[in-house]
């Protein structure tokens, strides 16, 4: 079993861009990695995902998020936030591949516990401008969530 790099992935764009993503990019598995139904969208404008596979990672999940589109203006850009968990470490370059296909900025600032370290990474308009692993002489100390992730 890995230790999981766990932190909310912030993406912005579009409303139209992000419900593609959302809609598209990710892949309700369970736990096991068999695949479920396609995410849909309910009559209220509310996805619901509880295990998706972000596609094109090694071992990305989105867990326990819930998106409301009906809350966005249409032209707008605007942000949501998907709880996430990456298998030992998130890859930038991976994530990167998403961003482009549908055209969505990512953030992350992930906690791994067990190998006490830190990733962060954003991504915006196609260009990767942080790509960081943090490490701690004293993580319990100085890291401002340790209890996240591992």
């Amino acid at each position: 079993m890995p230790n999981w790099c766990k932190g909310t992935l912030r993406v912005r764009g579009t409303k139209e861009d992000l419900t593609k993503f959302v809609l598209e990019g990710l892949n309700p598995v369970t736990y096991l990695g068999q695949e479920l139904e396609p995410l849909k969208m309910d009559g209220l404008g509310r996805i619901d995902c509880e295990r998706c596979w972000i596609k094109g990672t090694y071992r990305g999940f989105v867990v326990d998020s819930h998106v409301y589109f009906d809350d966005l203006e249409d032209e707008e850009e605007t942000t949501i936030g998907l709880e996430t968990e990456f298998a030992w470490g998130i890859s930038a370059e991976e994530l990167l591949q998403s961003c482009k296909k549908y055209g969505v900025d990512m953030r992350i600032h992930a906690f791994e516990r067990g190998m006490q370290f830190n990733q962060i990474i954003e991504i915006i308009d196609g260009e990767i401008t942080k790509d960081e692993e943090v490490e701690f002489d004293d993580y319990e100390w100085d890291c401002i969530c340790p209890n996240i992730g591992g």
